[in-house]
């Protein structure tokens, strides 16, 4: 099971419930109640030209299925069969390290594999990527499932170590044959309780690899559903993590000089924050929950699966660091309020003092010209209006008036300031009161 990058986008009305692809049995009904939370089907194919990295076995075909989780995160199942011998550890452990650490190298009907996905789904009438989004690429998360049948199967029920120690085949798989260890050591590996069962059934796991031996194909495959799920989650705490990286590095780099800048910096913010929440919440938080298949032996199993792979601890660091781009983006908000309050006090008061020098320069001559305008004896219309020495007095008293008004303004104006109680300043009225309490006592008295 891998995980793809990037995202696809593939219409809802394209997509059918996994059980389609999977064998699921008793657990269909699960899947199909609970298929908006589930990765769903795009493409279920049987290959016969595939093959596999250099060192891996040859195979005859593969079932090669494709699917999408709600934020359209591409999720691709590889089934091979590998012939069952007598060293059949050893060939399950190249596979699988070739297959995990040379994935690309895979190929089917001469093409990358990847290339071969991305030709399907136009094939199918999947719109194409937008311009300058990649090809489909293999992720850096990968689980691989082994089921052994036969003689392995077997021997590895068959084998007994004491205590919590693994046998030599379960760690040659379950290590992918990276380490050498004789029988002694669990050297990470879990043994869920409820799943083994000696004689008869063994689950083993570390984080990239499960070897499950003695049950039923169903349980097998929604085994597989279950460490796709926590395969989902990881891959989403990585993309989550590196968002906000992004977005923290976006608010530190932006030039913000006016409101505008601001208001499109908030918005880009607050569009990526969204998507951070999303992502935690379907692409993680559903998944680290067990209820999706509600049963005893896939909650077991996944449990296991989620405790190894530290999930528990990755969701709440990664919530963390989420809850830090929003504090980032409130102090933006903080900002723009700020800056927006700022610019419409700046525009009321440059309105108001418009206001108060047009009133200044329009009342007064408006004054004397009501007073030239008067049938009086005190205009000479012999004169000029604009002979000061003549009309000296009726000057002052039109402008006078507004010259006081405005020197009684500019000192109350210096005389206003910001006053701010003292907080360890008693509180109005409580020395009289302990003044009355005591001339009270000393009257008792």
């Amino acid at each position: 099971m891998y995980h793809l990058t990037p995202q696809v986008d593939v219409p809802d009305e394209m997509l059918r419930p996994l059980s389609e692809a999977l064998g699921l049995g008793r657990f269909t009904a699960h899947v199909e109640a609970a298929e908006l939370l589930l990765p769903r089907l795009v493409l279920h194919e049987r290959v016969r030209e595939i093959t596999l990295p250099p060192n891996a076995v040859r195979v005859d075909g593969a079932a090669i299925t494709l699917a999408v989780t709600p934020r359209r995160d591409p999720l691709l199942f590889v089934d091979v069969e590998i012939a069952d011998d007598a060293d059949g550890s050893a060939e399950i452990a190249e596979t699988l390290y070739a297959t995990w650490q040379n994935r690309s190298a895979t190929r089917v009907d001469g093409v990358p594999l990847t290339e071969w996905l991305d030709g399907r789904l136009r094939a199918r009438g999947i719109p194409d990527r937008p311009a300058g989004r990649p090809p489909l690429a293999f992720g850096r998360n990968v689980h691989q499932s082994v089921f052994p049948g036969a003689a392995l199967a077997r021997r590895l029920l068959a084998e007994h170590v004491p205590g919590d120690a693994v046998g030599q085949d379960v760690l040659t798989i379950v290590l992918r044959g990276t380490l050498d260890s004789g029988t002694g050591a669990t050297l990470g590996i879990r043994r869920p309780e409820t799943l083994n069962n000696a004689g008869q059934t063994m689950v083993a796991h570390g984080r990239g690899v499960s070897l499950i031996v003695g049950f039923a194909p169903p349980v097998e495959n929604a085994f597989g559903l279950a460490a796709a799920g926590i395969l989902t989650a990881v891959a989403a705490v990585h993309r989550i993590r590196r968002q906000a990286f992004e977005a923290l590095d976006l608010d530190r780099a932006a030039a913000v000089e006016t409101t505008d800048d601001a208001r499109a910096l908030v918005g880009q913010l607050s569009r990526r924050l969204n998507d951070l929440q999303l992502d935690l919440s379907f692409s993680v938080e559903a998944y680290a929950d067990t209820i999706l298949i509600p049963e005893l032996l896939v909650e077991s199993f996944h449990s296991s699966l989620r405790d190894v792979s530290s999930l528990a601890d990755a969701l709440a660091n990664t919530s963390r660091i989420v809850e830090r781009v929003n504090a980032v983006l409130a102090t933006r908000r903080v900002d723009l309020e700020t800056a927006s309050q700022q610019y419409a006090e700046d525009r009321d008061r440059v309105l108001a003092a418009v206001i108060a020098v047009g009133s200044l320069i329009a009342l007064p001559p408006a004054l004397l010209l009501a007073y030239f305008g008067v049938n009086s004896s005190d205009v000479d219309s012999d004169r000029s209006i604009l002979d000061i020495r003549h009309y000296g007095v009726a000057y002052a008293i039109a402008w006078l008036p507004f010259l006081l008004l405005i020197v009684v303004g500019l000192v109350a104006r210096r005389r206003i300031s910001l006053r701010l109680s003292d907080p360890g300043a008693p509180a109005p009225g409580r020395r009289t009161r302990r003044l009355r309490l005591r001339r009270s006592r000393h009257r008792d008295r």
